[in-house]
């Protein structure tokens, strides 16, 4: 199968990507049928910056919700795909949304969509993808597949509603981190957790401030050029503990009580800062 945008496809560092997501394309269209809009991958895979721990994140675009029994079905493709048994194959996570919850914004951030997490054959229902950022990413940089140019399918994201959406997601993400520092080991106080909030909160000024999503990596190096240079060693020891392939065992291990302290206080500084009157975007 040749996809729309096929010379994006990535053949590092999993050559196995391109079959897992020909399987995938292949096995949704045939469930999906005339119902079936278009099938777009987003995160990192689209931004830039994919490596060996990035999730496989797609959103597939529906001409009418989706309804029981194609849920059951779908989860059958997600338990077929992750059975071939390679990373890409199992790591696959994203949402199923139609045209009409794609440019309705009242419902963003409110509305569950079917959503598969990472890792995870059970189909469940989230907000995790019904974001103004997933709908920016999917506009300006998605992956198409399958289906129409993105451009053409959903609406411009409003620059306030993406910068409100980053500055209440990073006091809430600050406000879930905090208690993680007096808890036995979870994601987010974990060696994988630990890196990834702290490049999340750089991607995410980066956004407020620009209007743009970019890779954590590229937001990282943005981020050294706005931040108080204490901070740099806060976020070069992320970029070095995020790299590799290491999801399953860093995962496993609390990171270090220290380190955790000092991201919390790097964490409160990031809130401030997104707190700081900014110039419209352009």
């Amino acid at each position: 199968m040749k996809f729309i945008d096929d010379s994006r496809i990535p053949d590092q560092p999993y050559p196995e990507l391109r079959g897992v997501l020909e399987a995938f394309a292949t096995e949704l269209s045939t469930e999906l049928a005339d119902n079936l809009v278009g099938i777009y991958m987003i995160g990192s895979l689209a931004v830039g910056d994919f490596d060996a721990d990035s999730d496989v994140d797609f959103l597939v675009v529906t001409k009418t919700e989706i309804s029981e029994p194609t849920p059951k079905r779908l989860q059958a493709i997600q338990e077929k795909i992750h059975a071939m048994g390679c990373y890409p194959a199992q790591h696959l996570e994203g949402s199923f949304i139609s045209l009409a919850d794609l440019n309705d914004p009242l419902i963003v951030g409110q509305k569950e969509l079917y959503y598969f997490d990472n890792g995870w054959t059970d189909i469940e229902k989230s907000v995790h993808d019904n974001q103004w950022h997933v709908r920016w990413i999917l506009r300006e940089r998605g992956v198409t597949l399958i289906g129409p140019n993105p451009i053409d399918l959903v609406s411009e994201v409003p620059s306030e509603e993406l910068r409100c959406e980053m500055k209440k997601g990073m006091l809430e993400r600050m406000l879930e981190f905090e208690p993680c520092l007096d808890q036995p080991r979870c994601y987010s106080n974990s060696r994988f957790g630990q890196p990834h909030i702290v490049l999340t909160f750089c991607r995410m000024l980066q956004t407020l401030r620009t209007g743009r999503v970019e890779s954590k990596k590229s937001a990282a190096a943005w981020a050294k050029g706005v931040v108080d240079p204490r901070w740099f060693k806060v976020i070069e020891e992320a970029l070095t503990e995020r790299e590799g392939v290491r999801f399953m065992l860093k995962i496993k291990q609390r990171a270090e009580q220290s380190v955790l302290e000092e991201t919390l206080v790097f964490l409160k500084y990031m809130v401030v800062e997104s707190g700081k009157t900014m110039d419209p975007i352009k």
